[in-house]
C-alpha cells in the first residue's frame, strides 16, 4: 500500500513537469510517459500493462510529430522564412528565460511573447518590411499556441489512459 502512494507522488511529480515543460516547447509527454512507467517499476505491480505502455508510447511520439508537422504547417501558412523560424525559437528560449523573476507563468507568457519578437524581429532584418515581419510574428504566436493546446490535450490523453489502467 505504502508503495503505491510513493508510485503515485512520484508520478503525480512527472505528470506535473510533463505539463509544465510541453508549455515551453520541450517533449513533456515523455516525461509523461516516464512517470507511468516509474510507476510500475516502484509498485512492481504491472499494473499498467506493457501494451499500455506502448500505447502511451505511441500517444508521446504522435505529438512530436504532430508538433512538427503543424510547426511546418504555421509557417508556410504565414510564409515565415527560415530565418524567421529561427528567431522564432531564439525568442521562445529567450524568453521563456527572461520571464523566469515571475514564478511560472512568467516563464510561459515570455516564451509566447519571445517567439512573437523573436520571429518579428529576424523577419524584418531579413526583409526591412514591418508588415511581414508583424505576420511572421503573428504567425509563430498563433501557431505556439496552436501546438501547445494540441500536446497538452494528447498529455490529457494519456493520463486518462493511466488513470484507468491503475484505478479501474
Amino acid at each position: 500500500m505504502i508503495l503505491e502512494i510513493i508510485a503515485l507522488i512520484i508520478s503525480a511529480l512527472f505528470f506535473l513537469a510533463g505539463i509544465i515543460i510541453t508549455i515551453f516547447g520541450i517533449a513533456g509527454s515523455f516525461v509523461v510517459l516516464l512517470g507511468a512507467v516509474l510507476y510500475d517499476v516502484i509498485t512492481w505491480s504491472w499494473q499498467i500493462s506493457p501494451r499500455t505502455l506502448l500505447i502511451l508510447l505511441g500517444i508521446a511520439c504522435l505529438g512530436e510529430i504532430f508538433e512538427w508537422v503543424f510547426s511546418v504547417y504555421g509557417a508556410k501558412k504565414f510564409k515565415m522564412s527560415n530565418i524567421s523560424i529561427i528567431g522564432f525559437i531564439i525568442g521562445t528560449i529567450v524568453g521563456a528565460i527572461i520571464g523566469v523573476p515571475i514564478p511560472i507563468i512568467g516563464s510561459i507568457i515570455g516564451a509566447f511573447i519571445g517567439a512573437f519578437l523573436g520571429a518579428a524581429i529576424f523577419s524584418f532584418i531579413e526583409l526591412h518590411d514591418v508588415q511581414k515581419a508583424l505576420k511572421a510574428g503573428i504567425g509563430a504566436f498563433v501557431t505556439r499556441i496552436g501546438v501547445m493546446i494540441m500536446k497538452l490535450f494528447l498529455i490529457m490523453i494519456m493520463l486518462v489512459i493511466f488513470y484507468f489502467a491503475v484505478f479501474v
